[in-house]
């Protein structure tokens, strides 16, 4: 199974960059149905976010471009690394992995409301029954890793040897909310900007628009998205994105696998104003309300520093590239 879970990995990882940068050799209008159907549908996640535009054709008087989503781009690079990683430390290490698992499931979760708008039962084809398909086994896929395979220190193991238990750090919670918050963004982000080609959509923004106020529509659109993802991972996996990638996990104050009321509780205190920020002050307001604790999964601390630099070097190359490639294009 080790080995399968290395193959389809990097399969994931280089099918992914292959995808994000498709576009730069191929034009959209010479895609046949099937062409389609695998650069829009099979790929296992796609964020939109942090375009940079890449010339494919320039003459005396114009140019044409492409956009590539290097936020896309960035995530499927650390799937290889995190691929690459699990390979060479003889399957081992595994933080890279669940992290870019998790995304393929929150993905795939998108990709079926996304479908559901979308939904026409009169128009509905041979693709759209594959499209579904392939996004289920994606999720059951990446489910099935992240519970059973890759994230061998769960709770159930954890729970055993109580008097170990270690809280985060504040260093580590900070990078938990600035993680998640990217992600909450990106995904906000992208419904946004889909919002133009989708009826359902569109009359849901305008509902919040008139309701809220433009501004706090989106606000207030943004703390939907941020409940759903909180309640969604913490209630199933009692992890999110990013306490899998900084290996630490959600208990109650026992040790053990907090209850669903727990979780819906812990995120409803999310939204007081500021408390995501508590934890600096010595407090926790949504794991001390609703008696749940985060815990660190107990991992090499070189080996964890090594992964924490490698993201931190490789997200300021993504900002560089990014800013660069606005600043030409802007200067063009």
């Amino acid at each position: 199974m080790k080995k399968t879970i290395f193959l389809l990995s990097l399969f994931f990882a280089l099918w992914g960059i292959s995808l994000s940068v498709f576009f730069v050799f191929f034009d959209i209008k010479d895609l046949t149905e099937f062409l389609n159907f695998i650069v829009f549908h099979s790929n296992p996640y796609y964020y939109s976010g942090m375009d940079i535009f890449v010339v494919t054709e320039r003459t005396s008087n114009s140019s044409r471009s492409t956009n590539i989503a290097l936020i896309n781009l960035f995530f499927y690079l650390s799937f290889l690394a995190g691929a690459l990683i699990y390979y060479f430390s003889k399957y081992k290490e595994t933080k890279l992995l669940v992290f870019n698992y998790s995304l393929v499931f929150l993905g795939s979760i998108i990709k079926i409301f996304s479908f559901i708008s979308y939904f026409n039962i009169d128009k509905l084809g041979i693709y759209d029954g594959l499209y579904i398909v392939i996004t289920l086994l994606y999720i059951f896929i990446s489910y099935h890793f992240l519970t059973k395979n890759l994230n061998s220190n769960t709770i159930e193991n954890n729970q055993l040897i109580e008097n170990n238990l270690e809280n985060a750090s504040n260093y580590k919670r900070f990078l938990n909310l600035f993680i998640d918050s990217f992600i909450i963004m990106v995904i906000a982000f992208g419904f946004i900007t889909y919002s133009e080609k989708n009826q359902l959509l569109t009359a849901f923004f305008s509902y919040l628009k008139t309701t809220f106020g433009d501004k706090f529509g989106i606000i207030v659109f943004f703390y939907l998205i941020k409940f759903m993802y909180y309640l969604m991972f913490e209630s199933i996996f009692k992890n999110t994105p990013a306490k899998f990638l900084t290996a630490c996990y959600v208990t109650d104050e026992d040790g053990n696998s907090p209850d669903f009321s727990m979780i819906l509780k812990r995120t409803l205190l999310r939204f007081i104003p500021l408390e995501s920020l508590s934890f600096l002050m010595g407090k926790n307001l949504h794991d001390d309300y609703s008696y749940t604790y985060v815990i660190n999964n107990k991992r090499d601390p070189k080996t964890e520093k090594r992964y924490l630099q490698i993201l931190s070097i490789s997200f300021i190359i993504m900002l560089v590239v990014y800013f660069y490639n606005l600043s030409t294009t802007n200067h063009f």
